[in-house]
């Protein structure tokens, strides 16, 4: 079976909505670091001091078949018209060891609820 990390960078007020859409669309697990950045724009200021909001970094390995459902679940919490509150993206997982021997059960039995 080939594997794909997604990392997700979003605020942390889409932690949880981040997590549920990405487990609606067969997401099993997920690490979550806590981050801070700094964007295009200028810094918020309130009062002479500098406004950081801080955000997570989610971090999930999944069946390669899932991450396109999964990208496109997140696309809805991430993207509302031209405005974007985060970024997400899929890169490909040569070498894997070490995985919860479960969750690959859980992406074999996801596949075959979408095949029915």
């Amino acid at each position: 079976m080939k594997f794909t990390a997604i990392v997700v960078i979003a605020p942390d007020d889409l932690e949880d909505k981040v997590i549920e859409h990405a487990q609606r669309a067969g997401a099993t697990g997920v690490t979550i670091l806590p981050g801070k950045g700094i964007g295009g724009e200028a810094k918020k200021t309130f009062f002479g001091l500098t406004f950081e909001g801080t955000q997570s970094v989610l971090l999930m390995v999944v069946g390669a078949h899932l991450s396109a459902p999964i990208l496109k679940e997140l696309h809805q919490v991430l993207v509302s018209g031209t405005e974007s509150r985060g970024l997400a993206f899929a890169i490909p997982i040569e070498h894997l060891t070490g995985i919860d021997m479960r969750q690959v059960v859980r992406f074999e039995e996801h596949l075959r609820r979408e095949d029915a």
